[in-house]
């Protein structure tokens, strides 16, 4: 009793039932009380009536109490005499005390008992009582009583439907909250209505659906980076066994060469590891004001071993534009971007890098290249993904994704489509945050 007192069913069934139970219980409670006053006062004016008519058959006709009481109907009053107070039974001291000072007295009868009017007389005293009307208030308090009765048993019954309903599903987003926290993302409750219930539940379904992707996410997170990691690390494994038992000198220089290569490719992909975990929980940025077009300018001159062995030819239109970005993040986008469109560059070709500033800083990269395969670009900024034909990603799949978690970041856009020849264009959206100077 005391766990359901303190449980949320039990303080919700309390203070609903409360709630149902006063406006029906003290509207029939009013009326039956506002009813039995007027008839008791009705009885009372009767009984004093009645001991009237008597009293003054026996003054004025000279009659004895027996023979004035037969021109009387004793089936509704009946009045008896006493020649003694102490025969009046049932009487309180202080009622005595009234009788005495004032020679009559009503007493209101109680729930169970009927009410009297004594008067006291030259002979002894009378004292009426109803009869008739007696059964009259016996049936009020019955049908009150009665009453009551039906109106809390109907007061608890709504009270306890109520409750079982909405507890009953709370209780089931409880369960389904148990079977998440076990694991089980499959989980999903239906539920109809546009109650705070029902918002709750869609909610909670929600809720699961994001656990359940992200737990898809999670596996292919995992199966990725185990691909990943198991390609290098069995080539280093590979070639280091080949170095215990191979002799010819550029054979192992050829080896070591090779495992270079698949170490700093491992480097790479635990760095971006790292640097995508860091940015997934990243929601500020440290903006700093700075030029814009240096930096552009500063990337390409980073890359300039890259696009030089290509023999491109670059095209810029770099104009003066100031920025409050996070700097060192943006750099890591521009370096990106640009190493990737160098990458997939044919020798000689054009390489265009274009800023532009209006509502919104605006830069694009254009590049020679095969360009992406249409059924890629849907998931180019897929973590992992890597397009099975023109752009093939020599890296890991993370560039991209790094990348567009950045600009989303800053509340930019990022945008990639092929061009109608050939080679693909990156256009990159952001806020300014500062006025051109």
């Amino acid at each position: 009793m005391k766990r359901f007192v303190r449980s949320i069913s039990g303080r919700f069934f309390v203070i609903l039932f409360g709630l149902l139970l006063l406006p029906l219980l003290l509207p029939f409670i009013m009326t039956v009380w506002f009813q039995f006053q007027e008839v008791d006062q009705d009885l009372n004016n009767q009984l004093q009536q009645r001991t009237d008519q008597i009293e003054r058959l026996m003054q004025d006709q000279s009659l004895s109490f027996a023979e004035a009481s037969q021109y009387m109907d004793q089936s509704l009053i009946q009045t008896t005499q006493y020649t003694s107070l102490n025969q009046v039974q049932s009487l309180s001291s202080s009622e005595r005390d009234q009788l005495q000072q004032k020679g009559e007295i009503t007493i209101d009868g109680a729930w169970l008992e009927p009410s009297q009017y004594i008067r006291q007389t030259e002979t002894g005293y009378l004292v009426s009582t109803p009869i008739a009307g007696q059964r009259i208030l016996d049936g009020l308090r019955t049908s009150a009583g009665i009453g009551i009765v039906i109106t809390i048993g109907v007061a608890f019954i709504l009270t306890w439907l109520a409750v079982t309903l909405v507890t009953r599903r709370i209780r089931s987003i409880s369960e389904a909250a148990i079977e998440v926290t076990n694991g089980n993302y499959d989980v999903s409750i239906k539920e109809g209505g546009n109650d705070e219930v029902a918002l709750l539940v869609e909610n909670f379904n929600h809720m699961t659906e994001a656990l359940r992707r992200n737990d898809h996410l999670a596996k292919d997170l995992v199966a990725s980076i185990s691909h990943e990691l198991k390609t290098p690390i069995a080539s280093i494994q590979g070639f280091s066994r080949l170095l215990l038992t191979e002799e010819n000198s550029d054979k192992r220089q050829q080896y070591l060469t090779i495992m270079e290569q698949e170490s700093t490719r491992l480097s790479r992909l635990t760095s971006n590891l790292v640097r995508l975990s860091r940015l997934d929980h990243q929601t500020i940025i440290e903006r700093k004001r700075y030029r814009l077009d240096e930096q552009l300018r500063t990337c390409l001159l980073l890359l300039e071993r890259q696009w030089t062995e290509k023999s491109l030819r670059l095209e810029l239109d770099l104009p003066e534009v100031f920025v409050e970005w996070e700097e060192e993040l943006m750099q890591h986008v521009w370096l990106n971007l640009l190493e990737n469109a160098i990458r997939f560059s044919p020798g000689s070709g054009v390489l265009e890098v274009t800023l532009s500033e209006g509502k919104n800083i605006r830069v694009t990269i254009r590049d020679e290249g095969p360009g992406i395969a249409e059924p890629d670009l849907p998931y180019v900024f897929d973590r992992f993904y890597q397009g099975e034909q023109s752009r093939a990603n020599e890296g890991h799949g993370l560039g991209l994704s790094i990348v567009k978690r950045i600009i989303d970041l800053h509340d930019g856009e990022l945008t990639i489509r092929n061009q109608s020849e050939q080679g693909a264009i990156v256009t990159v959206t952001l806020t300014a945050h500062e006025t051109r100077e």
